[in-house]
């Protein structure tokens, strides 16, 4: 669980109550707080798990949590963003012996169980604070930086496509398991949204060909898009497991009843990526490369496409027909010189996708808040519309928050 901020357990945990009061300031009313087909959770099992559960840590959850209610402030309860316990994986053991692991993480059963329970047991300790739900957080990336990416900082940092897909399945059946627990657990209600509505944040990507007249280039773009945006939705609202990659769904490939369901989609856009075809005479999903941003780049290195988001959220509503979050939208600009544009241009962007295209959005949420740690850069990535001191948690706006605070008044593209 986290705040938008991705800091909650390392930095907003420790803050005192008035830690939304800059959510306030900007007129914020929401804060984004990582094969087994069927899991039965018992209230037995929940009254155990309760005995286990750190006392203190959920207490002061449900502090947070209640604050946040009684300031008007939705949140949107995370239960996975990536932080998996070391009892369930061992990513050292993985990475050298993966053969004789015994915690595998995503790629084993018992994971699928045991995220299965804490959803429950989430849903039955904090449901009467809490309304709105992601069951899992860009089930991609920690499948593609975990399994397609042997230098990735992201464990347990192996390349195998096969393995990709595997866990890319694994998080796919975990969102419908967590989804009925959910909706099992938490039937108390504040708002408009509840008892509970629950939803996945996929991350997607507009994925082109480098050389749009290579076709060879053309056809790594569509597979990647394939895998990269539409494979594991697909699973989650088709049943449909493609684990070979042929765009054809076999009988064995079919598996309906993993299908539990899904009330909204959040989307995370950042940027446009040019897909390069290199043959490296391996399986096609590692026939490709990413190519750097040419012209107008974050400091990432991602590149600014704001037409982007409008053409996400349109392909993915008229696919799945579900309303959608901006769940991450956001940039990585440490001068502060061109985070102004980067939002006007994106909010613009989904005027026109409600307006002109009938995009049922409901929200928008920034990445983020303020200053967070990044996976792999740690602090030095600054996303924040707050500039955070990690020495002295000072909290500085930066100049995009009076923009920000307009457009949420007015809601208005500011």
């Amino acid at each position: 669980m986290e705040s938008s901020g991705g800091l909650l357990k390392q930095l907003s945990y420790y803050l005192p109550y008035l830690e939304h009061y800059p959510l306030r300031e900007f007129a914020a009313r929401a804060d984004k707080y990582g094969v087994v087909y069927d899991v039965n959770v018992s209230e037995d099992t929940l009254r155990e798990l309760d005995k286990r559960a750190d006392e203190s840590s959920v207490k002061r959850y449900r502090e947070i949590f209640a604050e946040a209610k009684k300031q008007g402030i939705t949140l949107m309860l995370t239960l996975f963003h990536w932080p998996i316990p070391l009892w369930l994986h061992d990513p050292i053991k993985c990475k050298t012996d993966l053969e004789h692991a015994d915690k595998r993480g995503w790629l084993d059963n018992k994971t699928v169980v045991e995220f299965t329970k804490f959803a429950a047991y989430v849903a039955f300790k904090f449901g009467d604070l809490v309304d709105l739900y992601c069951t899992v957080n860009e089930p991609r990336i920690i499948s593609e930086h975990g399994y397609l990416s042997a230098w990735s900082e992201f464990p347990p940092g192996l390349y195998d496509p096969d393995l990709y897909l595997i866990v890319l399945r694994n998080t796919s059946i975990v969102h419908g398991l967590a989804y009925e627990q959910v909706k099992k657990w938490d039937k108390s209600s504040f708002s408009d949204l509840g008892p509970c509505t629950v939803g996945l944040v996929p991350v997607l990507q507009v994925f082109a060909p480098y050389d749009s007249k290579d076709q060879r280039d053309v056809d790594a773009a569509r597979l990647i898009d394939y895998a990269f945006n539409e494979w594991g939705l697909n699973a989650i609202f088709h049943g449909d497991y493609d684990m070979n990659l042929d765009y054809i769904i076999e009988p064995e490939e079919q598996k309906p009843y993993t299908v539990k369901g899904c009330d909204f989609l959040g989307v995370n856009y950042y940027s446009r990526w040019k897909i390069k075809y290199v043959d490296k005479g391996m399986k096609p999903l590692a026939n490709f490369k990413l190519m750097p941003c040419e012209g107008d780049c974050t400091d990432f290195g991602w590149e600014i496409y704001p037409e982007g988001i409008r053409e996400v959220i349109n392909w993915a509503y008229k696919r799945y027909r579900r309303p959608i979050y901006i769940t991450e939208n956001g940039i990585a600009d440490e001068k502060g010189d061109t985070r102004n544009r980067y939002l006007l241009t994106h909010i613009e962007k989904l005027h026109q996708a409600i307006f002109e295209d009938g995009v049922p959005l409901r929200g928008y949420y920034h990445w983020t808040f303020m200053d967070n740690f990044e996976w792999s850069d740690g602090f030095k990535i600054h996303f924040g519309l707050y500039r955070v001191d990690k020495d002295t948690k000072k909290r500085t706006p930066t100049k995009t928050v009076e923009i920000y605070r307009k457009i949420a008044l007015t809601n208005s593209k500011g």
